[in-house]
């Protein structure tokens, strides 16, 4: 791996491939509990961005909606400890009228076998009312393209 932290390794279906840093460990070198979700955050914004064509992150010149988190869990399979290689794979568990959920699966790249297992709800939000809204068209038509096109 070349020295970036992370990297968009495939578009489709999305994997966004992570170097552990040493400052998201603890003293014995294993992974910050709380860094997961911020790796989690990170695929799904890889995500929007290679796979719907936006980046989620509210400013004034931008659009007007926003994807926040709604719902987040994981499944520790295995630690991960500093300047540890991991792919992350994103897919589509589900759409409803105002959120998607995206799994993620992290895999070792140099040892066999899976990290952690995540699902991430992202509700839509328009900024100026504060409140949720449905999703739009293009979003929901692109996530369900994405979903059927990389169904197991």
């Amino acid at each position: 791996m070349n020295d970036c932290n992370e990297r968009l390794v495939s578009r489709f279906p999305v994997v966004v491939r992570r170097r552990v840093a040493w400052g998201e460990c603890d003293p014995a070198g294993v992974v910050y509990t709380p860094r997961f979700a911020d790796y989690v955050v990170l695929a799904r914004d890889w995500f929007t961005r290679s796979a719907l064509g936006f980046v989620d992150r509210p400013h004034p010149s931008r659009q007007a909606i926003t994807y926040p988190t709604k719902a987040l869990a994981f499944e520790f399979a295995s630690f991960l400890a500093a300047d540890d290689v991991f792919d992350m794979t994103v897919e589509i568990a589900g759409v409803t009228r105002r959120t998607f959920t995206t799994r993620i699966t992290a895999r070792h790249v140099e040892r066999s076998g899976i990290a952690f297992l995540a699902t991430l709800t992202s509700v839509c939000v328009d900024q100026a009312l504060g409140t949720a809204i449905e999703l739009p068209g293009d979003v929901r038509s692109g996530l369900k393209r994405y979903q059927e096109q990389t169904a197991r």
